[in-house]
């Protein structure tokens, strides 16, 4: 008889943990619904079977809905196991993990995820409002008493503290902070969200976050050289930004392993006068990191540094020589900061080639050597994160030398028949789509957008750099081909649904791009160079031959007025070209699509402060023919008011060229003070932290030249106690985990009324919108409100990222956001 091996047992499934933590029991219970509710169908009711009898009249939508995408998603996504594990408080779950570890043993046991943790920390007040954090100890002190079967990443992900936080101050925390919510069904939908958001992010950043990234070069060599000059005592000096980030988590490591200073400062300014003042009293050098474009930020201080011969190094990213117009560049082909650096007798170097890198550094070791004051190094991206050798390599010091590129004249040029005929012929006769980004229009030119898109159907958009360039209404009328906010970020749903098929670009055959009075910078659009030559039909409206892409395939060079005169004289479209463009735009989903914005959590979402605000505003305009000057800082409060809300005409961004943080909040006082209708500013806390406070400029001009705003000036303030979207940038794209260089420190003030002679000013907490009296002061003239705005982070929509179209919350969810679970799920 034969003899057989006998097979060996099946591997049993991973399981996801999900630890509930806390002294009540009816937290732990809505947990435990909303896990149930997770992994099989919605109630018939609504409701999660926790819910109290009560509730079940009012049927709450959102709760439905959340579940439902949910669903949608993990009933294919979701391959573990999810169980809950209870505990009293967080110094007990180690030891509860360790225990269901155990459960399993043998060669074949199951692999443990630690999913969630929940924290109910509203009856204990486990979290502090004043900078100390006890849930932050205790989970770096869970970190180390972690079984080894089991698999945690303690971040903002999968920590989630339901709190009675302190409101007067308000701090990013390496973990997701929430008022506890009073109604069950809201606990329920978040932690369904939150266990989706774990699911999706678990399987698309698997790769990221499985990587570790070797140390860099710069940061390494850096760091050794100023210790073997100055010791512990060099200091380290930095501003946060995308491109940045991670050498200064390596940076940030280092200097406080071995004892070197970590200074900080609100303003890149304020990091080079911190710089000059130590070099001053005690010779301490200095190394400064900064991101893209901000090599301008450190002002006439810049000089000072040189005039003290302060030694130190000023690390500023900048983009690869030969992109096109890069956002937040400055060394490329409409300018160079070289040129700015030469004329101040400032040493800088250029390093964009990880080749020579090496040479490059030496080369920098030997201009901070020849005692001339700071060494600037400007770092393309590549050359930032270049691995060190093991061991780093020898740099030795050598002579450097530096060159820039030419510039050119800018001719007046006149459009001419050849460049107008190909356009009037898709205009008229091709069946595609098109749609037109607008840059800045005078009055007539946007009369003339306006007619040309009513009489072809053309799709409109405006940009997060040119906001209200075109907008929603125009003269009190909705504009129907207007679908909202195209760009890198911020681009609406309806843009992308015109221009997408399940998710995919259609075909170049089937669309063109029209850029009118637009270089088509990096900012201008959501897509990579490479889709832009190969995969998009673009047509460009440009009188500026420096201007013109090297990826248009239809170039008018020539006075955007004369062009759009001759367009709307001229075009006459076929009936079926205007009807299958009618069709495409009604087909467009006028939607937030995402689940946050309906969710009335505590702090709000930025999606759901928006959305509401949105609808506001939307009634005002229709109803009482309200118009505005909306003013849009940097971050993402400032994306997410140009992506959400209607606008009734141009507005000021703070994104437009370099994406200067606190410019829009600075342009309020001479917006407000000479428009004669309301002004509406939206500025984040990171942002307004980095400039001085405009309040006392209005008052000033209110006492002493007697003037004051015609309309109302409304100021949101939106605090959520971090750097929004270099957080997302960091979770997101590099699966890095919230750091304390992404928390912003803000202290509440407390709510209150003063009056200056004529002027009024009112500052108020916004923790919810209620329409009626928002309504009764946004419409007060002469009145400036400010709005403290409490919010939470998150990295949920507004176009933040192309990937953001495969994320589980979209109204339609295409096939390829499976094919990413699929490929990225763990094997059992």
């Amino acid at each position: 008889m034969p003899s057989h091996t006998p097979a060996p047992p099946p591997a049993t499934p991973e399981r996801l943990l999900v630890v509930s933590v806390g002294p009540r029991a009816e937290f732990h219970d809505v947990v435990e619904t909303a896990l149930a509710a997770a992994q099989r169908p919605a109630p018939g009711s609504g409701l999660p079977p926790a819910t109290h009898e009560a509730d079940e009249d009012r049927q709450p939508d959102a709760w439905t809905e959340t579940v439902r995408r949910a669903r949608r998603f993990l009933d294919r996504a979701l391959v573990e196991q999810v169980e809950q594990v209870r505990a009293d408080s967080l110094a007990e779950v180690a030891a509860l993990l360790g225990k269901a570890a155990a459960a399993e043993p043998g060669p074949h046991c199951r692999k443990d995820t630690l999913a969630l943790l929940l924290v109910d920390a509203a009856p204990t007040g486990a979290s502090g409002g004043d900078g100390a954090d006890s849930v932050a100890e205790a989970l770096a002190e869970l970190r180390t008493e972690l079984p080894e079967a089991v698999t945690a990443d303690l971040s903002a992900y999968t920590v989630h503290v339901y709190e009675e936080p302190d409101p007067a101050v308000r701090l990013a925390r390496p973990y997701t902070s929430r008022q506890l919510p009073t109604e069950p069904w809201l606990l329920a939908a978040d932690v369904v969200r939150a266990l989706t958001d774990f699911v999706q992010i678990r399987h698309s950043a698997a790769s990221m976050r499985s990587t570790a990234r070797a140390p860099r070069l710069m940061g390494q060599a850096l760091h050794a050289f100023l210790s073997e000059r100055a010791g512990s005592s060099w200091g380290l000096h930095y501003y946060t930004g995308s491109r940045v980030s991670g050498l200064i988590s390596e940076l940030e490591r280092s200097a406080e392993a071995a004892g070197n200073p970590v200074l900080r400062g609100p303003s890149e300014h304020a990091l080079a006068c911190g710089a000059l003042a130590r070099w001053q009293l005690d010779r301490t050098p200095f190394l400064i990191v900064v991101t893209n474009g901000m090599i301008d930020e450190f002002k006439g201080t810049l000089a000072n540094l040189r005039e003290s011969r302060a030694r130190g190094f000023i690390v500023c990213a900048d983009s690869e020589p030969d992109a096109w117009f890069p956002f937040q560049g400055t060394v490329h082909v409409a300018e160079d900061s070289r040129e700015v650096l030469r004329a101040r007798r400032i040493r800088h170097h250029f390093l964009d080639d990880t080749a020579r890198l090496d040479q490059d550094l030496a080369e920098a070791f030997a201009s901070y050597e020849a005692d001339e004051g700071p060494v600037v190094l400007l770092a393309t991206a590549a050359a930032l994160d270049f691995p060190a050798p093991a061991p780093a390599s020898a740099l030795a010091p050598a002579s450097s030398a530096t060159t820039a590129p030419g510039t050119g004249v800018r001719p007046r040029l006149q459009v001419d028949e050849s460049q107008l005929t190909p356009v009037l012929r898709m205009l008229e006769r091709e069946p595609i789509r098109f749609l037109w980004q607008c840059g800045q229009l005078d009055a007539e030119e946007r009369e003339l957008t306006y007619r040309i898109a009513r009489l072809t159907g053309v799709a409109l958009t405006d940009s997060l750099t040119r906001p209200g360039s075109v907008a929603r209404y125009h003269d009190g009328r909705r504009v129907e081909e207007y679908l909202g906010t195209f760009g890198m970020y911020g681009t609406s749903a309806r843009v992308h649904d015109y221009l997408h098929l399940d998710g995919r670009l259609r075909s170049k055959r089937d669309q063109s791009l029209l850029f009118l009075k637009s270089r088509i910078a990096e900012a201008a659009t959501p897509f990579a160079p490479r889709a832009l030559e190969r995969s998009l039909h673009i047509v460009q409206v440009t009188d500026e031959p420096a201007h013109a892409a090297p990826f248009a395939d239809h170039l008018v060079l020539g006075d955007a007025r004369d062009f759009l005169r001759e367009i709307a004289d001229r075009v006459r479209p076929e009936p079926e070209v205007l009807a299958l463009r009618r069709t495409a735009l009604a087909a467009t989903a006028d939607s937030p699509s995402d689940l946050l914005h309906q969710l009335p959590l505590r702090p709000m979402s930025v999606n759901y402060f928006f959305h509401r605000l949105g609808e506001l505003l939307d009634d005002l305009i229709v109803r009482q023919g309200y118009r505005y000057t909306g003013l849009f800082d940097v971050g993402r409060g400032g994306i997410s008011a140009v992506r959400n809300l209607p606008r009734t005409g141009p507005g000021f961004s703070g994104w437009y060229g370099r994406a200067l943080m606190g410019d829009a909040l600075q342009a309020v006082p001479a917006v407000a003070l000479t428009r004669e209708e309301n002004v509406l500013a939206f500025v984040g806390d990171g942002a307004a932290s980095l400039v001085p406070d405009i309040l006392p400029t209005l008052v000033q001009e209110s006492v002493q030249y007697g003037r004051r705003p015609a309309g109302n000036l409304s100021i949101f303030r939106l605090v959520d106690g971090g750097h929004s979207i270099i957080r997302t940038y960091r979770e997101t794209q590099s699966g890095a985990t919230a750091d304390r260089q992404t928390q912003v420190l803000h202290l509440l003030d407390p709510e209150w009324q003063r009056s200056h002679g004529p002027l009024t000013l009112t500052h108020r907490h916004l923790d919810d919108v209620q329409p009626e009296p928002l309504r009764d002061q946004l419409l007060q003239p002469g009145a400036v409100n400010l709005y403290s705005v409490l919010l939470a982070h998150n990295n949920e929509g507004d176009g933040m990222s192309p990937a953001a179209a495969f994320g589980w919350q979209r109204d339609t969810l295409p096939e390829a956001a499976f094919t990413i679970a699929r490929r990225t799920r763990p094997h059992t």
